[in-house]
């Protein structure tokens, strides 16, 4: 469960370095500015996940 989490967490920081480099690439300025407000929406995404992997772990330590 622990390593699950983790990969997931991995995919959303992959997600996120994807649309940074799309944004790179835009040049109007609302989409861009869309595109970098998504790859931090993934990263709270990854961040949530790691945050449940660490609880889950740290559940499992004590059982």
């Amino acid at each position: 469960m622990f390593f699950h989490k983790l990969d997931k967490a991995e995919g959303y920081r992959r997600q996120a370095q994807e649309v940074r480099d799309v944004a790179k690439q835009i040049t109007l300025l609302d989409a861009k500015r869309q595109l970098l407000a998504t790859a931090q929406h993934l990263e709270t995404l990854a961040e949530e996940e790691e945050r449940k992997a660490r609880a889950s772990a740290t559940r499992q330590d004590k059982a």
